[in-house]
């Protein structure tokens, strides 16, 4: 009676007994689970990659765009991701992701230990920091009024004892979170400057009410 042939493999050679031993991994043929419609499938690279004009082979390609990702996208012919992407592109232009928002403008310069001002609308910043909204009312003639409704560089800690991180932390408290930053100045006048944003919730319209006038019957 002959003894069955044992095929070699290159990932588990045989030992001296002709008994194959446990496979080396490396990185072409430790095993890759792949997830198809929730069936589970168990391959390697090296298979999925052994004929480089296969679309297996192209798996896990990283797309570095929307659109590298959206024509990997309807290559594989992944329908749902095809239809999410196009809604996304519609949001996009149509400008959906574009709310409103309301900004102010942080100034701290190191001037005579730390001077902060803040430059915006003023119900806003009187809404955030209702201390100084006397101030506010009664100094029409000052320099920081820009206009009727927008301060630049109104002197904050000078009507408020805050110093700057009290202010940036009141401000993210009221739902504003910092977008940009900058610095400058030289050696004598240094300054840092912090740009806040916070977006417009819109809120359902109430429909109104109409109160229709009772004649008493007669």
């Amino acid at each position: 009676m002959s003894r069955p042939l044992i095929t070699r493999s290159p990932a588990s050679p045989l030992n001296n007994q002709g008994i194959p031993t446990p496979a080396q991994l490396t990185k072409s043929n430790a095993p890759v689970h792949i997830d198809v419609g929730g069936h589970m499938y168990t391959s390697s690279l090296a298979t999925l990659t052994k004929y480089p004009e296969s679309r297996p082979s192209e798996i896990g390609t990283h797309a570095q765009d929307y659109t590298l990702l959206y024509e990997e996208a309807k290559y594989f012919q992944l329908q749902p991701m095809l239809l999410e992407m196009e809604r996304w592109k519609q949001d996009r232009e149509t400008g959906r992701f574009s709310r409103p928002c309301e900004c102010l403008v942080v100034r701290v310069a190191p001037d005579l230990g730390e001077r902060i001002t803040l430059s915006g609308d003023k119900s806003l910043i009187e809404e955030v920091f209702p201390e100084i909204g006397d101030v506010m009312c009664n100094s029409v003639n000052a320099g920081w009024n820009h206009d009727s409704t927008h301060v630049i560089r109104f002197p904050l800690n000078g009507y408020c004892h805050l110093n700057s991180v009290q202010v940036l932390e009141r401000l993210q408290q009221r739902g504003f979170e910092i977008v940009g930053s900058c610095g400058g100045g030289v050696d004598s006048s240094q300054f840092s400057e912090y740009v806040l944003r916070r977006e417009l919730r819109r809120t359902p319209r109430v429909p109104s009410v109409i109160r229709i006038k009772q004649e008493p019957l007669d």
